[in-house]
């Protein structure tokens, strides 16, 4: 040992002495003595007159995995300034432990950091690992200590604020996020204009407040800082338009089919279309669906067999999946199978419309057949759900039986009926509808393409939502204005919804086309405030969440 140095040890060699060095069994004891000169800490003057000493304890960081805990030989000291009131003091170690601390500094600093970044218990495991003996609850008693002594913030002039839910759907809380520094400056347990302008007025240097659409943030902007700018946030105004686009093609799920490779199966013109041909148009729908349901187990029988034949032949599953391209996860399931198996359907859960189908199925013999009178009484003995999903279980009870000539109704419509190969969900239909032309594949284009023919409005949608998009990354307000008296002219009620929407929000929504504001730095902290707050489960309170989602103090 003795040819080990101070620096290798201690924490800082120009104040302290290292003495010796003892080896235990599971850990370092270290000595080290102080100074000879200390300086008073009321008057500061120096001292060189000791009245005593004493030894002073402290953990320090780990060596080779094991503990160390570091003996310091530290003085009394007495003040010769006359005029201090301070005749006895206790010499002071700054840079190297605090008043009455029991540890270096940089060991609490390294307590600090990993129960900011882990949490308590993981924290914890982590830390015995390492030969830091703590306890969870100490290390984010640390964490919370660290952040009520923060330095105070910095001028915040730009800010981004938005909700995170404490529980989904039900409480929330709000974040603040310095869109300067990218940096979260505060948590606040309510989402509430109040709480909001509260903030606003103990930080008076706040300009720019972007935020989403929620009015209540705007609310609290204006009187927390009625000079400020408000910048509503592109992404979240593209995301309204896309949900009243939603809106709109779901009432137009008739017309959002389309045909298997855009092949279109006609009724005959010479034959008139009534109510009953709507009926077999429909029938030839669900055969149709029926068959590629069935073709795709065909394929699936035909690639089982083939993979049968390859191990027969004595090769690997490894080489199998390399030569079919097939998931290597299940062809080891059909390894070990003789025959494939039937699809699985999931067992019907208590409450949902195919716990009651005996019931239905009776009801529908005796003749009842509308819906809403079946919804009413299988709602009686316990049905949860909605008139949709009854719908979808009585569907094929109304088909027209095999073989039979549908009555004539005089309901003429169109007599070119598409029957189409599958139908596109209104969320798929207006992501595709989105999409600028050079961001679609192939198959995408014709689908956009099929959709503009046959579905009302499409066509028009797609313009207002591509120069919507077009006007907030690189527009003028007066384009804007013009695309907002377009888009209440299209005659479609979602869109002009949300237009009446927009116009309430206006100024705000014309400086998100002036200024470069955005709120996706405030996005990436939720994210990460969730995954704080999942990490800790239901034990952390407020306090503790805001600790770790803050930036730690240096």
């Amino acid at each position: 040992m003795n040819n080990l140095k101070g620096k290798d040890f201690l924490p800082d060699v120009s104040s302290l002495r290292l003495r010796g060095i003892e080896q235990g069994s599971d850990s370092w004891v270290v000595e080290a003595s102080a100074s000879s000169v200390s300086a008073c800490p009321d008057c500061g003057v120096s001292s060189t007159a000791r009245h005593s000493s004493y030894w002073r304890q402290l953990k320090d960081l780990p060596i080779q995995g094991r503990s160390v805990r570091l003996k310091l030989r530290v003085g009394r000291w007495r003040c010769r300034n006359p005029i201090c009131k301070r005749k006895i003091f206790c010499q002071r170690l700054p840079g190297i432990t605090g008043k009455r601390a029991q540890e270096t500094d940089r060991f609490a600093e390294i307590l600090r950091s990993v129960g900011y970044a882990l949490g308590g218990r993981a924290g914890e495991r982590l830390s015995v690992r390492l030969g830091l003996r703590i306890s969870d609850d100490t290390l984010l008693r640390r964490v919370k200590e660290a952040a009520k002594d923060a330095p105070p913030l910095q001028a915040i002039r730009a800010i981004g604020v938005d909700d995170w839910a404490w529980s989904k759907g039900k409480n929330f809380g709000s974040i603040v996020v310095d869109l300067e520094r990218g940096t979260a400056v505060d948590v606040l347990p309510l989402r509430s204009a109040k709480a909001l302008s509260e903030w606003l007025e103990r930080h008076p240097g706040v300009s720019v407040v972007a935020r989403d659409r929620q009015g209540l943030y705007a609310e609290g902007a204006r009187r927390g800082a009625p000079d400020a700018v408000q910048v509503a946030d592109r992404f979240h105004l593209i995301q309204n338009l896309r949900q009243a686009v939603e809106r709109a093609l779901a009432v137009q799920r008739s017309h959002l089919r389309v045909p298997a490779r855009v092949q279109d199966v006609l009724i005959p013109p010479s034959l008139p279309v009534r109510k009953g041909h709507r009926i077999l148009v429909r029938s030839r729908v669900a055969q149709m669906e029926a068959e590629t349901v069935r073709q795709r187990r065909q394929e699936r029988l035909k690639l089982f067999q083939t993979v049968k034949e390859m191990q027969a032949a004595g090769l690997r599953i490894s080489e199998i999946a390399r030569h079919l391209g097939v998931n290597r996860r299940r062809l080891d399931k059909w390894a070990r199978l003789d025959t494939l198996p039937e699809r699985d359907r999931m067992q019907p859960r208590p409450g949902m419309a195919e716990s009651f189908r005996d019931y239905l199925r009776q009801r529908w013999e005796q003749g009842c057949r509308h819906g809403r009178t079946l919804l009413a009484e299988i709602r009686q003995l316990g049905y949860i759900g909605g008139h949709s999903q009854l719908a979808k279980l009585l569907s094929p009870w109304r088909q027209p039986p095999a073989g039979t000539n549908p009555a004539a109704e005089d309901m003429t419509e169109e007599r070119s009926i598409s029957v189409p190969g599958r139908s596109i969900a209104p969320q798929v239909a207006a992501a595709l509808l989105s999409k600028i032309p050079s961001e679609l594949t192939d198959h995408q284009a014709e689908i956009v393409s099929t959709l503009k023919k046959q579905c009302p409005g499409f066509a028009a949608m797609r313009k207002l939502v591509l120069s919507f998009r077009s006007i907030l990354r690189r527009g003028k307000v007066g384009t804007l204005k013009r695309w907002i008296k377009e888009a209440e002219n299209a005659g479609i009620t979602a869109i002009t919804r949300f237009v009446r929407h927009l116009k309430r929000d206006q100024a705000a929504v014309e400086n998100a086309v002036v200024y470069g504001w955005s709120n996706g730095p405030v996005e990436g902290h939720i994210n990460r405030l969730k995954a704080v707050k999942r990490q800790m489960y239901g034990r952390a309170g407020f306090e503790l969440l805001r600790s770790r989602v803050l930036p730690l103090a240096a």
